[in-house]
């Protein structure tokens, strides 16, 4: 029997998940779907902490996904807040995939991009089906305008959503203006950054949460 190990690097995952973001969403669904039908397992997760760095952290996830996957894995993910002020993601990750058949790994790939596109696109399912399959919102409110929370407004806008207006709550004001700047599709509707989080929920009918949190748990 050949083992063939492919190693995909952060380029290529990012040009694929792009160019297949309805594909991620029904993928998600699928997985879901199969969790619910008890063809997963889902062990708890595994920190690495240190002591004289308390808000970092390495995570191991080990999970076994059934039904028409058959695939198990490892998602090894590292969060250190303080990247953000050195001009880089707080995030990096791996993702190791392994064979159900014969437990060879057949795959190593940058996993920050595969998770926060998951992130987004389970963001994009939920909104999906809780407004009714219409596609639609008035008003869209993200707090925390980070990674996760491009990622997710991605997700709206290339998967056919019509959103009217955007409203952008940060604990930094730079990094809302920053969303607003660099976000292509908002170029072309009204954006308000908003100083309050309640300001921001209270009058959007969508609102993602994407934020850390500045201690472990």
């Amino acid at each position: 029997m050949h083992f063939e190990l492919s190693i995909i690097n952060g380029k290529t995952v990012f040009d694929i998940v792009r160019a297949h973001r309805s594909e991620c969403i029904q993928i998600v669904r699928e997985a879901y779907l199969a969790h619910a039908d008890g063809q997963s397992v889902n062990p708890d997760s595994y920190f690495l902490q240190f002591p004289e760095k308390p808000d970092c952290r390495i995570i191991a996830l080990p999970a076994y996904l059934g039904k028409n996957f058959d695939v198990a894995g490892l998602k090894w993910i590292a969060s250190y807040p303080a990247n953000t002020q050195r001009g880089f993601p707080r995030a990096s990750a791996v993702l190791v995939l392994n064979s159900y058949e014969t437990g060879y790994p057949f795959a190593i790939l940058e996993s920050s991009i595969i998770s926060a596109a998951r992130t987004a696109a389970s963001a994009a399912l939920a909104a999906h089906w809780l407004s009714g399959q219409s596609r639609r919102a008035h008003s869209l409110g993200i707090v925390g305008t980070g990674f996760i929370a491009r990622y997710v407004y991605e997700f709206l806008v290339d998967t056919g959503w019509t959103i009217e207006e955007v409203r952008l709550h940060d604990r930094s004001p730079l990094e809302s203006e920053k969303f607003r700047n660099t976000s292509r599709p908002l170029l072309r509707r009204p954006t308000s950054p908003m100083p309050r989080s309640s300001s921001t929920t209270h009058w959007c009918c969508i609102f993602p949460f994407a934020i850390s949190h500045p201690r472990s748990f």
